[in-house]
């Protein structure tokens, strides 16, 4: 089951959830009791492999 994230939509408080994909669950916050909101976390992306960079993109010079 994946895990979301959601904050309170009074207080701000940031807590996470672990639910099925197909259920649509009311999330209460659990500090202060009031409605959250899911929210999309931060992901971390890394690049890997030729083409990435300036010097992979650029082709030498024909020289004639």
């Amino acid at each position: 089951m994946p895990i979301y994230r959601y904050e309170c939509t009074e207080c701000g408080h940031d807590f996470t959830v672990m639910h099925s994909m197909n259920e649509t669950p009311n999330i209460k916050c659990e500090k202060c009791g009031a409605p959250a909101k899911r929210i999309i976390g931060k992901v971390g992306i890394s690049f890997k492999g030729s083409g990435y960079y300036i010097n992979d993109s650029k082709k030498t010079a024909s020289t004639k």
